[in-house]
């Protein structure tokens, strides 16, 4: 029964994140719609993925409610969640491109393409699973790591729509996004890593069950890929938002995590305790990235948001580059402890504990120094007339 129940809440977890991202896109297509009849076949076509996207997520939802009595899940059952996670990712994603393409992003109708084999990939994954009526192998080392590739997707799919949102709707009132035309880098990998942050989701909440450890093995090897592709790209992404502003003074923002992670390997190596670090515990995951994951999101969102807005103002003053390397030390900071913290509190009792304490610090003392240059900043900007 309790099986059960954790399977159904992973589902509706994706049919929430689902329905609150198509939400977005459709206020956003709505927008950017400046010449319907130019684009009828793309909202016609994007009007259909979102109808199966929607259809999709409320019948996970229909599902759990009709389901949630079960002691335990039928073959049928399995497979009928697996079929309605796959098809409601891929419908998201395609009515993610579709929505780019609208605003004159056509290269990135080419990029979804290029990203098929992945969500094909994710197709046969599901198909390979074998449900059981016994729930074949289930082992805690294997759901540890899958919740932990489940909360990075959460994050990563809310962070990396925020920043395309911001971007569209920058595309929309800024004349200097409107100038740059179609073929943008930084609206391109955006939407790889909504997209790759969707797969991850989709990856991490349908039932995957197996009867044999070399199955299993492989389901973690794609999880763990997906998982560090979609923190790869999103740090790609806010380096090239940051580079507007901050030129090559942008590859600066790696230098407070670099010398923390020298202190902290440096006394780690000292006191002879890399032993306990080899036992890290994905289960103490969750408490320590928290406080990194907020300001990660956060640290996006404002990201996008002053990118969007000070985009080709006829000068960038010191402030305002103060405010971007700021956020994008704090946002590259996150990323690193969302990918792994520096150590586990539990094991690591030595010296390098209160290092690795400072580093999971630092992005929050970094976000902290950035909330009042985003606000002089804004300031000046609604000053001028």
């Amino acid at each position: 029964m309790q099986a059960t129940n954790t399977t159904l809440k992973r589902t509706v977890s994706l049919a929430k994140s689902v329905i609150a991202i198509d939400t977005g896109i459709v206020a956003t297509a709505f927008s950017s719609a400046k010449d319907v009849h130019l684009h009828r076949h793309v909202l016609a076509a994007g009007g259909c993925f979102l109808v199966v996207t929607y259809m999709s997520a409320l019948l996970l939802i229909y599902l759990k409610l009709s389901l949630s009595e079960y002691r335990q899940l039928h073959r049928w059952h399995v497979r009928s969640l697996q079929v309605l996670c796959v098809t409601s990712g891929a419908a998201l994603v395609a009515t993610n491109s579709l929505l780019l393409v609208l605003i004159g992003g056509e290269g990135n109708g080419l990029l979804s393409l290029n990203l098929l084999p992945i969500q094909a990939i994710i197709g046969v994954l599901a198909y390979h699973a074998t449900p059981t009526e016994d729930d074949g192998v289930r082992d805690e080392a294997f759901e540890v790591h899958i919740n932990s590739g489940r909360r990075v997707a959460l994050f990563a799919a809310a962070t990396s729509f925020a920043v395309q949102t911001a971007l569209v709707f920058g595309s929309i009132s800024n004349t200097k996004f409107q100038a740059m035309g179609g073929c943008r880098l930084d609206l391109s990998v955006s939407f790889l890593a909504s997209a790759l942050s969707v797969f991850l989701l989709v990856a991490t909440c349908m039932p995957l069950w197996f009867r044999n450890d070399g199955a299993r093995d492989k389901v973690l090897s794609i999880v763990r890929c997906l998982k560090d592709g979609v923190l790869a790209v999103l740090a790609v992404s806010a380096v090239i938002l940051g580079q507007e502003f901050l030129g090559g003074a942008a590859a600066l923002a790696l230098l407070p995590e670099i010398t923390v992670a020298a202190m902290y390997y440096t006394v780690s190596l000292a006191d002879h305790d890399t032993a306990a670090q080899d036992q890290f515990d994905a289960r103490d995951q969750k408490t320590d990235v928290l406080p990194t994951v907020v300001v990660a999101t956060l640290g996006f969102g404002m990201l996008g948001a002053a990118y969007a807005a000070l985009l080709g103002t006829p000068e960038y003053d010191l402030y305002t580059k103060a405010l971007f390397f700021t956020l994008l030390t704090a946002v590259m900071s996150s990323l690193v402890r969302v990918a792994r913290p520096l150590c586990n509190p539990r094991l690591d009792k030595s010296s390098a504990a209160w290092v690795g304490f400072l580093g999971n610090v630092l992005p929050i003392v970094e976000m902290l120094v950035a909330v009042p240059l985003a606000a002089k900043v804004m300031v000046d900007f609604l000053a001028v007339p």
